[in-house]
């Protein structure tokens, strides 16, 4: 039997957890080559103007990162690093960097254009750095400017949609990266950010591989007509999974009292789109 001194104490406890999460700051890194689109992905996922991710050049042993929104009431920094394969004379250099950067960061992104061939120096990254910290990092493959799958005709012709012949390389393009790299194709999505074609589809995914405390903190920073039913359900059902988990045992006791406290700093962020949900089945 809890008494009423642990019910307020757990419930101080809870609180400054629901603070945590609705105002984290999430690191996502970048990865793709040069030319890939990330400056454009970027600004379709958030809906922002980004100051523009510029090409790393050679000489820049640094990642460049970019923060969107206000810090104060969360946010998200972009981190941009160097082109994988960009510089070969760097190459161990960039490998340590990678290494290094990923223990501070949520998740990573990494970019692949849609004509792109060449994947030996990627795979290599990817095996040897990404592979061994996906329980601590995710990763999400993006293939991008999927507009210019051969045959390119058919885009324009089916209205600045992917025709039959174009989806079906499309296929194969995401089981030669899912073969290449080992990871399933729930774990890549096809996007073009020049259409918005895809990117609510990406958005869901990005919140479902985070851990339960980071999936919120994503989809607030998303632009809300990229954030789905499906989306705003997982990130809330992230929050109350990790209440579940300060509250143990304990968590029946106080339930009633948190659901308020829960939705009404939902409220804040997802305003008119919380209002389409039904009653959550996690409450």
């Amino acid at each position: 039997m809890i008494t009423e001194e642990d019910k307020e104490k757990l419930l101080k406890e809870i609180k400054k957890k629901i603070k945590e999460i609705r105002s984290y700051t999430p690191r996502v890194a970048i990865f793709g080559d040069t030319g890939v689109g990330k400056s454009s992905l970027c600004n379709a996922i958030f809906g922002k103007e980004i100051a523009k991710i510029s090409d790393v050049e050679a000489c820049t042993r640094e990642p460049q990162e970019i923060l969107i929104g206000d810090k104060e009431d969360g946010g998200i920094v972009l981190i941009d690093v160097p082109g994988v394969g960009e510089d070969p004379q760097r190459h161990q250099e960039y490998m340590n960097l990678y290494k290094s950067l990923l223990p501070k960061v949520d998740l990573v992104l990494w970019a692949i254009k849609a004509d792109d061939r060449k994947f030996a120096t990627s795979m290599e990254v990817y095996e040897k750095i990404l592979k061994p910290n996906l329980k601590k990092c995710p990763v999400v493959f993006v293939i991008t400017q999927i507009d210019k799958i051969e045959p390119i005709d058919e885009w324009y012709d089916n209205g600045k949609v992917l025709g039959k012949t174009q989806l079906q390389n499309l296929l194969k393009k995401s089981n030669d990266i899912s073969s290449r790299f080992d990871i399933s194709t729930n774990k890549i999505v096809a996007v073009s950010a020049k259409n918005n074609y895809n990117i609510v589809e990406l958005v869901e995914k990005i919140v479902e591989v985070l851990p339960n405390e980071k999936k919120y903190s994503f989809a607030r920073e998303a632009k809300e007509e990229n954030v789905s039913k499906e989306t705003i359900t997982k990130a809330e059902k992230g929050v109350w999974d990790s209440i579940k988990e300060v509250a143990g045992d304990a968590y029946d006791v106080v339930k009633d009292v948190v659901v308020d406290i829960v939705v009404e700093s939902a409220k804040k962020i997802f305003k008119d789109v919380l209002k389409k949900l039904p009653k959550f089945p996690f409450w």
